[in-house]
């Protein structure tokens, strides 16, 4: 049976917060979410995202690790997303362009993804 974690409020997203809405006035919504879901051999050691037309990473989404089986659902505010995830083999993958606008998405990550993935 898969655990799922959970990150409410995603890092502040301090660029992220007038995407979609207008200059910063309003709420910071969780409208979206996106589920990585570990089903490789490998342990996942991190995950970053970061709004497309930002130059850097957010931080480690990960409070430990992500074991095969297990699943992190992060919840953020409207905007299209680069999502990164980094596994116990230092193999790098990024899932670019993400809409994430009202919507649920999950990013299935097993052998193949980041054998094909790698940079």
């Amino acid at each position: 049976m898969r655990n799922s974690l959970t990150i409410a409020a995603l890092f502040a997203l301090t660029a992220a917060t007038s995407a979609c809405g207008g200059g910063g006035s309003g709420s910071i919504g969780n409208d979206a979410t996106i589920t990585v879901s570990n089903d490789s051999d490998h342990v996942l050691t991190e995950v970053r995202v970061a709004p497309v037309d930002q130059v850097d990473w957010g931080p480690n989404l990960l409070p430990d690790v992500l074991y095969p089986g297990e699943d992190l659902t992060v919840s953020v505010t409207c905007d299209t997303y680069d999502v990164l995830v980094t596994d116990d083999r230092d193999r790098m993958c990024v899932l670019g362009d993400l809409d994430l606008c009202f919507s649920d998405n999950v990013w299935v990550i097993d052998n193949a993804t980041l054998r094909n993935c790698g940079f």
